[in-house]
């Protein structure tokens, strides 16, 4: 997927962690329906995840290679560093917009953080934002990244968004069925990568 590339259930290969999970108190909040904080905190429910949008300081942590909410084993991953400071630069650059940027996916089961998800900037101006999305190794294969996708894509097309692209490298096969179960079609490309889009 574009700068996050992943593997399995749409998740990518990153740093094996401790080898355990972390306790966590609680989970997030529930969302409020048609509510967008004033900063990052943009929450979305689904059926066993809640994604946390995440705010300026937790993506100085992640940022750092640091989960800033409890978390399975092996996240942050690989790309969650990457995905972090292309929230940071959208901020400095005042290019931000809430719901636009990365979200934690936390598992409402035990609380725990699970993956990522997220977009690279908020839409252009035929109405695009392009999505990645990444999961730990530890809980690949469950479905949690196409949970999460067909969430944040519809929260998108009721926010401003008429399309939503991706991209994947097409050996990528765990991702690109993320992608068609969520709806993503190709898209003609000229690079290496295949893109697709869902239109809304």
């Amino acid at each position: 997927m574009s700068d996050r590339d992943r593997a399995g259930d749409g998740g990518r290969t990153g740093d094996p962690g401790s080898g355990r999970e972390h306790a966590a108190p609680r989970g997030p909040r529930a969302a409020i329906p048609g509510h967008i904080p004033a900063r990052a905190e943009v929450e979305i429910p689904t059926k066993r995840l809640v994604l946390h949008g995440v705010d300026p300081a937790q993506a100085e942590q992640l940022a750092r290679g640091i989960s800033p909410l409890p978390c399975v084993a092996g996240y942050p991953h690989a790309d969650s560093d990457t995905a972090a400071r292309m929230q940071r630069h959208a901020l400095e650059v005042d290019n931000w917009v809430p719901g636009y940027g990365l979200y934690l996916m936390v598992r409402r089961a035990d609380g725990l953080v699970v993956g990522d998800i997220g977009f690279h900037t908020p839409p252009d101006q035929r109405g695009a934002a392009e999505v990645s999305y990444g999961v730990a190794d530890s809980v690949r294969r469950r479905g949690y990244a196409s949970e999460a996708l067909v969430a944040l894509t519809a929260w998108a097309h009721a926010h401003g968004a008429s399309t939503v692209l991706a991209e994947v490298d097409p050996t990528n096969h765990a991702s690109r069925g993320v992608l068609a179960k969520a709806g993503f079609l190709p898209v003609r490309s000229d690079g290496p990568k295949l893109r697709l889009r869902h239109q809304g």
